[in-house]
């Protein structure tokens, strides 16, 4: 009511009775000692039964918290063997999945093939690509075959092959030859 009006103020709202004031009885409250009670606006606080529920205990199960899932550490042995077994699970007969550094810049290929040919040649294409950009890959190849100590045998075919790809007769020289790869710069197998 406002002061001084003995009109009703409908904003101060309902006036209680004595028997409204008497919480004990209400299934929401649960007297925690004299005079002091606790108050739930959507929980029940006593059992089917009546019993009354300690105010400490809760009223509906919790779900439990999901548990953080493991971050895996990530060290040289985790990720290999994991690379190995991305590998072996494949459904190819042969691959490769290489991480490689060339003058500071860092590239990544991965392949799985049936084919043994096309899978070294692939590797060897994508070495070959990495090493210089200005020179034919063709070439930076046999440059490293060349400079490195692995020697290579080619098949008899190969050879008669580039002594056909230069025009020569069985007549000419080996001489002939030299003049004529020289000429080519080069041979191809």
């Amino acid at each position: 009511m406002a002061p001084g009006s003995d009109e009703p103020n409908p904003e101060d709202g309902k006036i209680l009775s004595p028997e409204e004031l008497d919480i004990a009885d209400d299934d929401h409250v649960t007297e925690i000692d004299e005079g002091r009670y606790v108050v739930s606006p959507d929980v029940r606080t006593d059992d089917s039964y009546g019993n009354q529920v300690s105010a400490e205990s809760e009223s509906a199960p919790q779900p439990a918290p999901n548990p953080e899932p493991d971050t895996p550490e990530f060290t040289d042995a985790n990720v290999h063997e994991w690379l190995a077994e991305q590998m072996a699970d494949s459904n190819s007969r042969y691959g490769f999945d290489v991480t490689a550094k060339f003058d500071g810049d860092v590239d990544q290929q991965r392949l799985v093939s049936n084919d043994i040919v096309t899978a070294f040649e692939s590797f060897m294409l994508w070495y070959g690509r990495q090493m210089d950009g200005s020179t034919p890959v063709k070439d930076v190849l046999g440059i490293l075959l060349s400079e490195s100590n692995v020697p290579v045998k080619y098949p008899p075919g190969s050879f008669k092959q580039m002594v056909q790809s230069t025009g020569l007769s069985p007549d000419d020289s080996i001489a002939d030859l030299v003049e004529a790869v020289e000429a080519q710069n080069g041979v191809q197998f």
